[in-house]
């Protein structure tokens, strides 16, 4: 098209048909920004194309990563309310004659008062995106906000978590060490398969007859011991709190979920 221009500009030239040569210069030249025009419009068409490609993947992703970590979240609640009502069980044998207390249920229900859970989200496909810098490919704004604050959102969360866990591991285990005994505690924990199942990655291998390791001692002192008393009462009130922040975290993931679905393509 532009040689047939060309050669209709030439034969103007020596017929002397200047307005007609300019004319037909006009017209060449809005043949070549209207070609260069069309050229864009197909190259952004493409990448808009590759992009919107790009970002369903993406949210596919994002909605295994959300499910995922929606489970693990459920699942370290639910750990919680055991761990609550572990602590109840314990609490209620003070007011019972010893002779109704099993030391096998002190020592299984003293192991799920001292359990520690904390919710650690997998976030490879979220932290890829804001390192990238590939958030933009989102193009939904909300959920776009909801992806770049999530981490932040989980800081209060993780701060109840850690009082917990430091509790736990630096005054709660070491007043059982001092006035009882750690081993048929820790050997009802390993035997309590239900309950391990919550939060172990994996099945392991089996060790039969640890509790037979370790003699029972008297459990009563520390039962009626008022500190003892005190630590389990702690223990239920950290949880029930971590487990409201952790139902906050749960609504905000349930919502992101949602958008995230409604955002995928059938």
């Amino acid at each position: 098209m532009i040689k047939l221009f060309r050669h209709i500009r030439q034969r103007l030239l020596n017929q002397s048909k200047t307005s007609q040569y300019l004319a037909y210069g006009i017209g060449e030249i809005l043949l070549v920004v209207i070609g260069i025009l069309i050229a864009l419009g197909i190259n952004n068409w493409n990448q808009t194309h590759e992009n919107r490609k790009a970002e369903q993947q993406i949210l596919a992703q994002l909605e295994k990563e959300y499910e995922s970590n929606l489970q693990q979240l459920e699942s370290k609640i639910y750990i919680r309310e055991q761990v609550i009502e572990s602590s109840f069980k314990i609490l209620a044998y003070r007011k019972l004659p010893m002779a109704q207390v099993n030391a096998d249920s002190f020592n299984l229900y003293l192991s799920r008062v001292i359990t520690r859970p904390t919710f650690d989200p997998i976030s490879g496909v979220s932290e890829e995106l804001k390192s990238s810098g590939k958030l933009y490919l989102i193009t939904n704004d909300q959920l776009r906000s909801e992806i770049a604050a999530f981490e932040s959102f989980l800081s209060e969360l993780h701060e109840e978590e850690q009082v917990t866990l430091n509790h736990v591991e630096n005054i709660f285990i070491p007043f059982i060490i001092e006035h009882y005994q750690i081993g048929k505690v820790m050997a009802e924990f390993m035997d309590d398969d239900d309950f391990t199942a919550n939060f172990t990655l994996a099945t392991g291998k089996k060790y039969s007859g640890i509790g037979d390791l370790f003699d029972q001692v008297d459990f009563e002192p520390i039962l009626h011991n008022p500190d003892f008393e005190d630590q389990a009462a702690l223990m239920i009130n950290n949880c029930i709190y971590t487990n409201q922040q952790s139902l906050g975290v749960k609504q905000k993931m349930d919502s992101t979920l949602a958008i995230i679905r409604a955002e995928l393509k059938p």
